[in-house]
């Protein structure tokens, strides 16, 4: 009995879809990696006496790994701009096609020579069929006199009113002058700034990302690694209640349940901490600028999102580079001009205090920022290949992993990272609220998908129960 042969092209696209397979559960495994190896180095930091809020330092890293994330796409998008235009060239300078020379060899120089004009006599003496030909050729003619005169009163239209806005343009640079690129208005009696709107919305989302690192950074050194990505996780819950307010997405009741249960097991993790060890409060403090600096970059993302829906359609990447770079340069001039003369106190003294390593804390702030970068990376070639559940799984399991690892490297040094019954049932809950708004996100998405066309629906009486097409969006 022989086997069914294989064709060769069956087994190409079967060995393609195996690699493509792997290599997406590649980047999954690194983009879950990265993000853990970032939250348990940057609490070794600061247990070595290096992440004082005042220096700024891991701040400055993980801008730094944002803007290479933005840069290094940059380099590969220039040299695809370059290839297209050489393969736009190359087409400019091919030779006409042999149709195209067939169709200007065809055409006799008598084609373009006017014909005189039969009189009526003439036009008697023909036969039958020749006068249909020539009555047909005059209805031609007169067609094309008439479209030929309609062209010409568009095309006067169209120079009024050009010449009209030229007039207006006029008019309004005689009172005021030009704005420059950068939005600058300059005019008689003052000088005002102006910003486009996705102007605006880079700086704002500069100003959230920033607060959400500073209110996450101060979190993370009160409330220890393990609490503060638990804590963390509720990041999901904020855009989604921001993205209800403000862009006016639809929350089914099912995403509503995941957001409580979120919102239960972050209120009993609290319950985990045991008499005896470091200040409650402090773990407390810890867990509310953690839950603060979440909500800031919940609302990050949601402008992030508006952004990206702009008429400019600006590239997530560019975002990433202009975000991390103004970032980068309002730390770097704060430490130049605050930072640098306290160094001693601010650095050299804390490090020595906690018997930090100077060597050690280096090498850990360059993995911090090969990190982030490798995360960033691996965010951008994820995105738009997996869906919401993808993502809460994959924030759920960065949660876990998180408070084992912290569990076992820094028990010995902080109290809330030690694993006990309690704080693993509110890990429990908030993993399972997070899977759970995840696996309802994508249900609305499927139903959107699966919905028929706004043109077959027959119209709702009531005007209250109006729905806005085209608002599902994946948080």
């Amino acid at each position: 009995m022989e086997l069914p042969k294989v064709s060769k092209a069956t087994t190409m696209a079967m060995a393609a879809e195996r690699g493509a397979a792997l290599r997406k559960l590649m980047v999954q495994g690194v983009f879950l990696s990265t993000g853990v190896l970032s939250t348990c180095v940057a609490q070794f930091v600061f247990y070595q006496g290096a992440g004082d809020q005042k220096a700024m330092l891991l701040p400055l890293c993980n801008y730094l790994g944002m803007m290479l994330v933005g840069l290094l796409p940059a380099v590969g998008a220039a040299t695809a701009a370059q290839k297209m235009a050489e393969k736009k060239h190359q087409q400019q300078e091919k030779p006409p096609s042999p149709r195209m020379r067939q169709t200007q060899v065809s055409r006799s120089p008598e084609d373009d020579v006017e014909q005189p004009e039969l009189t009526t006599t003439q036009t008697d003496a023909l036969t039958p069929t020749k006068r249909r030909i020539v009555d047909s050729e005059a209805v031609d003619m007169e067609l094309t006199r008439r479209a030929a005169v309609t062209e010409d009163d568009n095309q006067k239209e169209e120079q009024q009113q050009q010449q009209q806005q030229q007039d207006e343009d006029v008019d309004d640079s005689s009172d005021d002058e030009k704005k420059p690129a950068l939005g600058f208005r300059v005019t008689p009696s003052s000088v005002s700034f102006s910003l486009s709107t996705l102007q605006l919305c880079i700086v704002v989302s500069v100003v959230l990302d920033f607060a959400g690192c500073i209110f996450s950074n101060v979190g993370l050194s009160m409330a220890g690694s393990g609490l503060y990505q638990v804590v963390y996780s509720s990041v999901i819950c904020w855009s989604a209640l921001m993205s209800r307010f403000i862009l006016k997405k639809v929350v089914s009741k099912e995403e509503w349940f995941g957001i409580a249960l979120v919102t239960f097991g972050l209120a009993f993790s609290a319950l985990g901490e045991s008499g005896g060890g470091r200040d409650n409060s402090v773990v407390l403090m810890g867990c509310f600028n953690t839950l603060v600096g979440a909500a800031f970059y919940g609302g990050n993302y949601v402008t992030g999102e508006y952004t990206l829906k702009l008429a400019e359609q600006p590239h997530p990447k560019e975002l990433c580079l202009k975000i991390g770079a103004a970032c980068v340069a309002i730390i770097a001039v704060y430490q130049s001009i605050f930072v640098l003369p306290q160094w001693d106190a601010l650095v050299t003294k804390p490090i020595a205090e906690a018997n930090g390593n100077t060597t050690h804390i280096v090498s850990a702030l360059v993995v911090y920022t090969l990190s982030q970068l490798a995360h960033g990376l691996t965010y951008f070639v994820m995105l738009g290949s997996s869906g919401a559940v993808t993502t809460g799984i994959m924030q759920s399991l960065r949660a876990v992993c998180v408070f084992v690892i912290s569990s076992v490297l820094y028990c010995s040094q902080q109290e809330s990272q030690c694993f006990d019954t309690k704080r693993g049932v509110a890990t429990l809950i908030v993993v399972s609220g997070v899977m759970f708004y995840s696996w309802a996100k994508s249900q609305q998405g499927k139903a959107s998908v699966l919905a028929p066309p706004s043109s077959l629906r027959r119209p709702k009486k009531d005007p209250k129960s109006k729905m806005v097409a085209g608002k599902n969006y994946v948080v």
